[in-house]
C-alpha cells in the first residue's frame, strides 16, 4: 500500500456508486479508484468509462486476487453483502459494506469474526454517520443542553413505485425494514447507545410482492426514553427528526444524507401558562455538512492508513442489525 493513498476495488455497478460513492471517493486525499467488478462486460464498460480505474474485472473474485487492491468497497445487493464481505476478508481485503450490512445479526456477527480472523476493517457504511450534522446533535445532546432523551421522532421515506427494482425483491433484502427503517434505528442506536427493553411494530405490505412497504416502530427505553419512527417505500420522500428532553428539545429539519449548510433549532425554557407554552428560547445552530460520502471514505481511509477508529462500530452495526431483527419477527415479515 502506498504510504498515502487506498487503492480502491468496487464490487458491481451499483446506482449509489456511480451517482454518489464513486464521485466521492475520487475527491478524497487518500484514495484511489484502482478496480471495478461487474459480471456484465459491455455494462462494466461504459459503468466504469467516467471514473477511469486502472483495472476491470467481469468476475469479483478475480478482482478480490488483485494484490493491488487494498481495500473494497460493497454496494451489492443485500442479500450478497456477507458472502462478498467474508470472500473480501479472506482476501484480505479491508471492506467498506453498504448497509444494512447483512440480513441479520447472525450474519454480522460472521462477518465481523472473519474481518477480525484476517487482519482487516469492516464496516457498515452509513454515511450520514461519518458527517457534521448527526454529530453535531450527538454533542449537543452529550453536553447536556436539553437534559436527558425522552422522546425521539425520526421520519424516512422514499417514494419508489417500481416493482421490478432491487427494492421489491422479496428474500434478498428487498422491503422497507432493509432500504429506510434501518436509517431511523441506526439513529436510535447513536444517540440511545444501547437496546430498547420493548418493541412496537405495525406494518404494511405490498399485495404484489409481498415485501414490507412501510413500518411505524416505537421503541422504549431505560429511564422512560422511547423513540418514535416511521418509513416507507410507498410514501411521499422525508426525512427529518426531533429530540425532546427533560430540559430542552433539538429539531433537525434534513434528509439524513443531507450536505451544504443545516440548520439545528435547539428550544429551552419553556414554561406552561394555561393551554400554552410560553417564553421558549430558541437557538438555530447553522452548521457545514461536507458530503457524507467523501467523508465516509476520507476516514475509513485514515483508519487503515493511520489506525484512527471507525466512525461506526462492530456493536452499533450489531445493536442495529438485532433491533431490525426484531422489528422484522414482531411486523411478520
Amino acid at each position: 500500500m502506498e504510504k498515502n493513498r487506498v487503492r480502491w476495488g468496487v464490487l458491481g455497478c451499483s446506482g449509489i456508486g456511480k451517482n454518489r460513492t464513486i464521485p466521492a471517493m475520487l475527491s478524497t486525499s487518500n484514495a484511489e479508484l484502482y478496480a471495478i467488478a461487474g459480471r456484465n462486460e459491455e455494462k462494466l464498460k461504459a459503468y466504469a468509462e467516467p471514473f477511469a480505474p486502472k483495472k476491470l474485472y467481469t468476475d469479483y473474485q478475480a478482482l478480490l486476487n488483485d494484490e493491488n487492491v487494498d481495500a473494497v468497497y460493497v454496494p451489492l445487493p443485500n442479500g450478497l453483502h456477507m458472502e462478498w464481505a467474508i470472500k473480501a476478508a479472506e482476501a484480505g481485503k479491508h471492506i467498506l459494506c453498504e448497509k444494512p450490512l447483512a440480513m441479520n445479526e447472525e450474519q454480522v456477527k460472521k462477518m465481523f469474526a472473519a474481518a477480525k480472523s484476517n487482519h482487516v476493517l469492516l464496516e457498515e457504511a452509513y454515511a450520514y454517520r461519518h458527517a457534521q450534522l448527526a454529530q453535531r446533535v450527538k454533542e449537543i445532546i452529550d453536553s447536556g443542553e436539553i437534559g436527558r432523551i425522552r422522546y425521539l421522532e425520526s421520519k424516512h421515506s422514499t417514494f419508489d413505485t417500481n416493482r421490478e427494482g432491487i427494492r421489491y425483491q422479496k428474500g434478498v433484502g428487498g422491503g422497507a425494514v432493509y432500504d429506510v427503517t434501518c436509517y431511523n434505528v441506526s439513529l436510535a442506536s447513536y444517540l440511545f447507545g444501547k437496546d430498547p427493553t420493548e418493541i412496537h411494530v405495525s406494518c404494511s405490505f405490498d399485495e404484489k410482492t409481498g415485501v414490507d412497504l412501510a413500518d411505524a416502530v416505537l421503541l422504549r427505553y431505560e429511564n422512560s426514553g422511547v423513540a418514535s419512527l416511521y418509513a416507507g417505500l410507498d410514501a411521499y420522500p422525508r426525512g427529518c427528526f426531533s429530540i425532546i428532553g427533560d430540559s430542552g428539545r433539538i429539531d433537525v429539519d434534513h434528509k439524513f444524507n443531507s450536505r451544504g449548510l443545516c440548520k439545528i433549532r435547539v428550544g429551552k425554557n419553556a414554561r406552561p401558562q394555561n393551554a400554552e407554552y410560553v417564553d421558549e428560547i430558541t437557538t438555530e445552530y447553522t452548521i457545514w455538512v461536507d458530503d457524507n460520502y467523501y467523508m465516509e471514505f476520507e476516514q475509513f481511509g485514515n483508519a487503515i492508513l493511520h489506525g484512527t477508529p471507525l466512525t461506526v462500530t462492530e456493536e452499533e452495526s450489531l445493536r442495529t442489525a438485532r433491533i431490525c431483527d426484531a422489528i422484522q419477527k414482531i411486523g411478520g415479515i
